[in-house]
């Protein structure tokens, strides 16, 4: 008969292994968020993610071996066979994927400060070292599972292999079922290999301007202006129109509207607009503020400012200050600036209208 106290032990060991996972993974990833805030090191976030819950696993299989071993000495032939069969098999596979997850984090770390030192002088290349940085901890995980398997289950390589060489229908089949994701694992290498983005690039994409923030196997993270991040399939990168202000040149010329009534004085508009260009310490004086006389359009006169920026970010809010302080200049000048007007015909006329206008 089995004792509520042995029921009670199990249960017990099961929730202390339940607490000390969780209690090890916010402590680690207080600890790493510490490391990675210092920036010593760029550390990929992914495979520290990966390496934080097979260790958090790791602590609740050894407390569930614990109990079964526990319960299979209280209560012998209870559990099937199998499983008391295999209790050293599973000690030694779940030695194997800590003993892998070490090795991830001695390779992360030693990569990164590579990585840091290889691309300090070209930031182009950073995006290229990351991905086979992570292609090699992907590799290194496929390795370390296929042996923990093999110790699990010591037929399985035999079985691996037939299947692997002898099921070339059911290859095809998970190929066309996994199309789009070596879809964007491709995409992603060619991302990087051709670099028609990098990390750190300014991009519009979908009339969504942001910074490039990471470039991974499957996906882009990009950083918009207002801190969303756009996660987009590597694929489509492949298939969209992307505006790269960084690539090559990032200096920008940026054009700043205005329009004004068919009286204003078009010279005086045009010295305000000019001097408040070139007194801004972000406008560029390699090239001088270019004035422009754009459109007459009915009820206005389009008048149009382009300047120099270092990059788009600043060129943006360069344009943000300028129109701010054209407009007061414009005001205490006597100029107004153009707007709708609507003319509404009553029964009682236009008079009336104007009178209250």
């Amino acid at each position: 008969m089995v004792a509520v106290f042995d029921i009670l032990v199990v249960i017990g060991i099961l929730a202390s292994a339940i607490l000390l996972s969780i209690s090890l993974v916010l402590l680690l990833r207080k600890v790493l968020t510490r490391v990675i805030n210092r920036k010593v090191v760029r550390l990929d976030e992914s495979a520290i993610s990966l390496v934080r819950w097979v260790f958090a696993f790791f602590i609740f299989a050894s407390g569930l071996i614990f109990a079964l071993r526990y319960w299979d000495l209280r209560y012998p032939r209870t559990l099937p066979e199998w499983l008391i069969a295999n209790f050293d098999g599973l000690n030694t596979a779940f030695a194997i994927i800590i003993s892998t997850s070490l090795v991830i984090l001695f390779i992360n770390s030693l990569t990164g400060v590579g990585i840091q030192r290889i691309t300090e002088g070209k930031p182009e290349l950073e995006g290229t070292f990351r991905l086979l940085n992570r292609l090699v901890i992907v590799l290194v995980y496929v390795v370390g599972v296929i042996a923990a398997l093999t110790a699990l289950f010591p037929t399985l390589w035999g079985a691996l292999t037939t299947i692997l060489f002898g099921a070339g229908f059911l290859g095809i089949v998970v190929g066309l079922a996994s199309q789009k994701i070596i879809g964007n694992i491709l995409s992603g290498i060619n991302l990087i290999i051709t670099h028609p983005i990098r990390i750190g690039d300014a991009v519009l994409i979908r009339s969504d301007f942001g910074f490039v923030e990471d470039i991974r196997l499957r996906h882009t993270i990009i950083r918009t202006w207002d801190n969303r991040r756009l996660i987009i399939p590597n694929n489509m990168l492949d298939d969209e129109a992307i505006i790269n202000y960084t690539l090559i040149d990032q200096k920008k010329l940026f054009p700043i509207t205005v329009h004004v009534p068919y009286d204003t004085d078009i010279e005086m508009a045009r010295r305000i607009m000019v001097e408040e260009a070139e007194k801004h310490p972000n406008v560029l004086p390699e090239l001088k503020p270019i004035f422009q006389v754009l459109d007459f359009t009915e009820g206005a006169i389009t008048l149009r400012l382009l300047f120099m920026a270092k990059d788009q970010p600043t060129a943006f809010n360069t344009a943000v200050e300028l129109r701010y302080a054209i407009k007061k200049r414009f005001d205490q000048e006597g100029i107004r600036l153009s707007c709708p007007v609507r003319y509404i015909i009553t029964q009682q006329g236009t008079q009336e209208i104007q009178a209250s206008g």
